[in-house]
């Protein structure tokens, strides 16, 4: 996006050396920096006036530029430019007043990482807003050619809304028999359309919705000028986007009247879907994008082709080939009783479009049809044919970027399809390659994930948590760890997946499939073992989910297991960033005997503070803290401090990752209380450590 030229930014402090630890850090994050400082408000007057930035970094309480003056001046220059503060200390009272003045965030002086952070936000919105101001001068010239196309052109056009012209072109004009277009304007369009033709634009006379485009037409009817004389057209309406608003576009086609009046009766139905219409299949993809970004439901497109067809034109002749063609694209529109977007963009495509689908209902139907048409006898003349066919679907929503892209996608699913079982014959649907530079890291993970759920990929193995000082409780623990069957190739995981799995949007969901595993699997182990607890990680989005809670209990009382067979456990940077929503969790574990862990403790910058909120039963160390106690003095004093503020707060400590010997007597002395890692035993599919071996 911006790594290409120099970041332009603007840096308003009292010192060079402020400036370059900016500088640095920017640097370190591998972005190539063009920096100016100003250190007066007539300094930064000259900047501001000579260019675009990208972005603008100032002290906050830099008294000789005061914050305030800094967002008067971009103002009056009218620059976009966001602008981050820096403050000497957190301060909600400081953050809040930065944002009022309009800053993108407030960034405390030694949170580099949070800078990093913003400053990449930042420079990818203001990126993303020139580009938004480019796409509306592109938009503004392409409907100023658009408006000179239609004045000129030789098709009669208007432009309609509610049932009245808004526009008309001197060719509309004269098929009226009105001296100009402006004598049309405001008058009813109704009244040139013969009354027996009247009822198939009925329709067409409602008020529009953008959210909900109307279908487009195209048919032979009769209108009628200003002196009552009727006269044959072929009319075609289309929705457009008229000054802003939704409006219908009418235009009288001589071209294709002449094509209708010399087919044969009876023909015009078959040569609706059979005819080859790239522009019309482009507009019914491009409207069912439209219709799925509005609606937030997903469109599916289906290509379909004839496997071979290449050498069936070679065997046949093109004459009978097309023919061929036609009987398959008729013996499709015969399958479906609704109403259906449909249409045929080159010799062998043909193209569906349906509306609010999900893949595995459109999986299953392009199957049944693929597998009807080889059961089919196709009769041409005299002779008869077996055809198979591949279909390829793809999603239409907000995140295909054309129609173009649509279509790609849905052959690369033919290409796959053709590669897997060499004849095709069948339907496949498009999943984007998550390695793909058109896939984010984030989409990965989704589409992955959904992927691993839908093929039941994901598996659960369990590892023991051992006590280090003797206990009667009795208790036998392991921690629930998710991973992936073997069988599927690394090729297909994103890198950090599991990692990254627990901040995606579908966390929750992978959450709940966990639970499910391991509650089942913890039904058997009670009858021989009633003490056994399981602890199991969830990710932010479950814990700050008013549904996860009740969701939990009817699971718990479906397989009539106690409520404290469950301990859950979340990172302490989720528990810091909601802090609230992790205190009521607790809380509510708390009324049920339900228990709670904090995982990765120990990074915050005052860790004990989050247990002063979060009730916690159980906090596990976090492995950086474990690795730095087994390398020397600086790590034995920086875990003596948080075993010291411990003391009394009746929290267990687990440390994990013990892989070697030398570390327990260290963790003994300091008084922690459970271990866990690969010395005392590695993830196994089952529950089967001997607790009475423990360390």
């Amino acid at each position: 996006m911006y790594s290409d030229e120099p970041l332009h930014i603007l840096i308003v402090e009292k010192s060079n050396d402020e400036a370059n630890r900016f500088i640095s850090i920017l640097r370190s994050a591998d972005l190539v920096i063009d920096a100016k400082l100003a250190s007066s408000e007539e300094q930064l007057q000259k900047y501001i006036s000579m260019r675009n930035w990208d972005l603008l970094i100032a002290a906050q309480n830099f008294k000789k530029v005061p914050a305030q003056n800094i967002f008067q001046r971009i103002r009056r220059a009218e620059r976009d430019l966001p602008v981050i503060l820096i403050s000497h200390k957190y301060d909600p009272k400081l953050l809040i007043e930065g944002m009022r003045l309009g800053a993108v965030d407030v960034v405390v002086e030694d949170q580099d990482q949070h800078l990093i952070k913003v400053v990449q936000r930042s420079l990818q919105n203001v990126y993303e807003r020139r580009q938004s101001r480019e796409w509306e001068r592109k938009l503004s010239l392409a409907e100023k050619r658009a408006q000179h196309l239609m004045n000129i052109s030789r098709f009669p056009i208007a432009i309609i809304k509610e049932g009245v012209y808004v526009y008309a072109n001197d060719a509309c004009a004269n098929i009226f028999g009105f001296a100009t277009p402006d004598e049309m304007l405001c008058l009813p369009i109704i009244d040139n359309i013969a009354h027996d033709d009247r009822e198939k634009l009925k329709t067409y006379m409602v008020p529009l919705h953008s959210a909900e485009e109307i279908k487009p037409f195209e048919e032979r009817v009769k209108i009628v000028d200003i002196n009552d004389i009727e006269s044959d057209a072929f009319l075609e309406i289309h929705q457009i986007q008229h000054d802003g608003e939704p409006a219908l576009q009418f235009t009288i086609n001589k071209d294709k009247l002449m094509d209708v009046a010399s087919a044969q009766p009876g023909s015009e139905i078959a040569a609706e879907y059979s005819a080859i219409q790239p522009h019309l299949v482009y507009e019914l993809i491009s409207r069912g994008i439209g219709r799925s970004v509005q609606s937030g439901q997903d469109c599916m497109l289906l290509n379909i082709q004839v496997d071979q067809f290449n050498q069936l034109k070679e065997d046949l002749g093109i004459a009978k080939a097309e023919k061929l063609a036609h009987s398959l694209v008729m013996f499709i529109v015969k399958l479906f009783e609704q109403n259906f977007d449909c249409g045929r963009i080159s010799e062998n495509c043909f193209v569906i479009v349906l509306n609010d689908s999900t893949e595995q209902k459109t999986t299953e139907l392009a199957s049944k049809i693929a597998q009807q048409i080889s059961q089919q006898v196709f009769d041409i003349g005299d002779e008869t044919f077996s055809l198979t066919a591949s279909i390829g679907i793809t999603l239409l929503n907000e995140n295909v970027s054309s129609v173009e892209r649509a279509l790609e996608r849905s052959e690369e699913a033919i290409a796959q399809l053709r590669g897997d079982t060499e004849l095709g014959n069948g339907a496949k649907f498009y999943i984007p390659d998550i390695h793909s530079d058109e896939i984010s890291k984030s989409e990965a993970v989704v589409i992955t994930a959904k992927s691993l759920l839908a093929r039941n990929a994901f598996l659960i193995r369990y590892q023991p948590i051992v006590g280090l000082i003797d206990s009667d409780s009795g208790k036998e623990y392991y921690e629930v760890i998710l991973g992936i069957n073997k069988e599927i190739p690394s090729s297909e995981i994103p890198e950090d997946f599991i990692t990254n799995l627990f901040k995606s949007e579908i966390a929750a969901e992978v959450d709940r499939w966990v639970i499910g595993q391991a509650l089942a699997s913890l039904a058997d182990k009670l009858k021989t073992h009633p003490e056994t607890q399981l602890f199991i990680n969830i990710s932010a989005q479950s814990f700050t989910d008013s549904e996860f809670l009740p969701w939990l209990k009817k699971a718990l009382d479906d397989t009539k297991l106690p409520d404290n067979v469950l301990i859950f456990q979340f990172r302490e940077n989720d528990a810091v960033r909601y802090l609230n929503q992790a205190a009521e969790l607790c809380k509510q574990m708390k009324k049920f005997n339900g228990q709670l862990c904090i995982s990765n403790f120990g990074l915050a910058i005052n860790p004990l503070k989050t247990l002063e909120r979060v009730k916690a039963d159980f906090v596990k160390i976090d492995r950086l803290i474990v690795e730095k106690l087994a390398e020397g003095d600086e790590g034995k004093k920086e875990f003596q401090t948080i075993m010291g503020g411990m003391t009394g707060t009746g929290i267990d400590v687990i440390v994990p990752f013990v892989e070697k010997a030398t570390i327990i007597p260290t963790l003994w002395q300091q008084g922690v209380q459970y271990i866990q890692g690969h010395y005392i035993s590695e993830p196994s599919f089952t529950m089967d450590y001997d607790f009475s071996t423990e360390t």
